[in-house]
């Protein structure tokens, strides 16, 4: 009781200074979201401003480039410019001003700008028709008064921006306008100009609810201002140290600015206010709120799992305490508590205890099991020895009734027999598997007699490698199980070694029947998956176990690995070749080095 108190009250005081951590931080993260979200909201503002006025000049100053792709409206200006002596040429005048007049009011100027107009330094004026109450003005105007014409000059050709300004080509009381304008490079070109009212602009959409915001053109000449505030360069100089103030956003301002990389034209947006009042009270009655329910939720979760734990420590250490060789796998952990770390704590316990006993058990197994192969390895050398007396005594007989050929074939077994039941060696020299070979076929020469003929030819250097036991031998056996059938044909059988400068092998070769395609896609499907299993380590006992072809195979690849060169295959002149060898020099491409048939 006295543990169960103290981890209660270690537990509340961790819980209270989390809570606490808990409110200040959900407090701080929501007052910063609020304002990380006006910020966003006012970037994103600020930015499609600029795409929209971005829209409105390429659509403007595509009206200029539009008039002078015209070839007609651009040899009208040629030749308005050229004649100095209107009242000669006056018809030439008068064709030249109808013909742009005519281009001004086309359905796409129109319906893009509030005025298009020209003019140059010989007093030619041409204007749109689209201007509400407006009238086509007369040439009496004088350059000198329009400000802004000094800057296209200077310009040098290049389209340039006019912020804000009275219409000069309408009447006295004409709106507020801004425009591009162009000065056109040659003698006398003079100039376009496309306007469209400052009114307009106030049908630019603003994504960020309440935001103000600044047109800026030229550098700190405002263009637009929403709400009139910062309609003057000093205001604007004012706000724009505001943006790059951090002060403002704890005053409660916040500033964006975005730029046009096209246009000398840039957007200053603003929220004059951040939420405050009901705003940052709600965000503190919040993080009070989580604070609270999160310190009442650890309590009764602490009162609850300090409970549940020390039952189960107590019922785990006197499992643990009661453990030993003789009950490891009766343990068991009996609780009413389903949900329980320290219960699986308990079952990981006894399931621990569970494998010891396995193993323990295991092990035992393990030892009765070497007792009973060495059993078996003595049964197996006695066999051995009780089957040479019997020949000894079959040969005796033989002496006696002066017959040397039973004698010679009880040699034979008998050689046989002591290769094939020693068990000190898994591979042997070329030479001793062809010693065995040559008894192997003597018996068959004495059992088949001329039926039956050999023919044998190893290269001295093939002698001295290794092969598994009876592999040849193997081979072979398969011959005349398979290779005849019923035919009375006379059986042949060549075994022939070749030694070359990257590999050697071995052919043994019938005059057989042969074998059946399908049968011999059997034997390569089946030599792929014994390779595919000893290289995965699965099923090594089972492949290597039998002394069929396949397992042959295996046993060769145990010893070769890589470099091993099997091989099956029909000859073409009838009868079967079987191919086993080794790459010296290099590894094989599949370790089955011509399954299909190739060296």
């Amino acid at each position: 009781m006295k543990y169960q108190t103290k981890l209660i009250l270690g537990y509340a005081t961790i819980a209270l200074l989390l809570s606490i951590a808990l409110g200040i931080v959900v407090y701080s993260i929501s007052l910063d979201y609020e304002v990380k979200r006006q910020e966003n909201s006012l970037d994103v503002t600020s930015a499609q401003l600029v795409s929209q006025m971005e829209d409105r000049f390429r659509t403007m100053d595509a009206i200029i480039y539009y008039i002078l792709s015209d070839y007609d409206m651009l040899d009208s200006i040629e030749t308005l410019g050229r004649i100095s002596d209107r009242e000669v040429q006056s018809s030439y005048v008068l064709n030249a001003r109808t013909t742009l007049s005519n281009g001004f009011n086309t359905e796409y100027i129109l319906k893009n700008s509030y005025r298009t107009v020209f003019y140059n330094q010989l007093g030619d004026l041409v204007s749109s028709f689209n201007a509400k109450e407006a009238r086509q003005v007369s040439t009496d105007f004088d350059l000198g008064t329009i400000s802004y014409l000094e800057r296209a000059v200077q310009a040098k050709g290049k389209t340039v921006l006019i912020g804000a300004h009275t219409d000069e080509w309408g009447r006295t009381d004409g709106p507020e306008v801004y425009s591009v304008m162009k000065a056109l490079q040659g003698y006398q070109m003079g100039f376009l100009e496309v306007e469209n009212t400052i009114e307009s602009l106030s049908t630019l959409a603003v994504a960020a609810p309440g935001a103000e915001f600044v047109i800026v053109a030229n550098g700190e000449e405002v263009m637009y201002s929403s709400n009139g505030d910062y309609s003057d360069t000093e205001s604007l100089r004012s706000l724009c140290e505001k943006a790059e103030s951090e002060e403002e956003k704890i005053s409660g301002m916040l500033v964006s600015r975005s730029s046009s990389e096209e246009f000398d034209l840039s957007v200053i947006a603003y929220i004059p206010e951040i939420a405050e009042g009901d705003g940052r009270e709600a965000i503190l009655i919040t993080a009070m709120a989580a604070a609270i329910i999160a310190f009442g939720v650890c309590l009764l979760l602490i009162i609850l799992w300090s409970y549940i734990l020390t039952k189960s420590i107590r019922e785990l250490r006197g499992v643990i305490e009661q453990t030993s060789l003789e009950n490891l796998d009766i343990q068991a952990i009996e609780t009413d508590y389903g949900l329980d770390e320290v219960r699986t704590l308990a079952k990981s316990y006894q399931a621990m205890t569970k494998r010891l006993s396995q193993a323990v058990n295991s092990e035992k197994r393990a030892l009765m099991l070497q007792m009973q192969a060495q059993f078996d390895a003595l049964q197996a050398q006695i066999n051995p020895h009780f089957l040479y007396n019997v020949l000894n005594i079959i040969s005796g007989r033989g002496i006696e009734n002066n017959d040397d050929m039973i004698c010679d074939m009880c040699g034979a077994l008998a050689s046989m027999l002591r290769y094939s039941t020693n068990n000190k060696e898994r591979y042997v020299k070329t030479e001793q598997e062809m010693n065995y070979l040559e008894n192997y076929l003597y018996l068959l020469k004495a059992r088949y007699g001329d039926k039956i003929s050999f023919d044998v030819s190893i290269d001295s250097a093939v002698r001295d490698k290794l092969l598994p036991k009876m592999t040849l031998h193997q081979f072979v056996e398969n011959i005349l199980a398979h290779a005849y059938g019923h035919s009375d044909r006379r059986m042949i059988i060549q075994v022939i070694g070749t030694m070359y400068s990257d590999h050697w092998e071995i052919r043994v070769q019938d005059n057989g029947e042969g074998i059946s395609e399908e049968k011999l896609r059997e034997i390569r499907e089946k030599i792929k998956n014994v390779r595919k299993n000893l290289e995965n380590r699965r099923g090594m006992e089972m492949e290597i176990g039998g002394m069929g072809l396949v397992n042959t195979y295996a046993r060769c690849f145990l010893l070769y690995h890589d470099a091993l060169i099997f091989s099956i295959r029909n000859l073409p002149s009838g009868g079967v070749e079987v191919t086993v060898g080794e790459w010296l020099n290099r590894r094989s491409e599949d370790g089955i080095s011509g399954v299909g048939g190739g060296r």
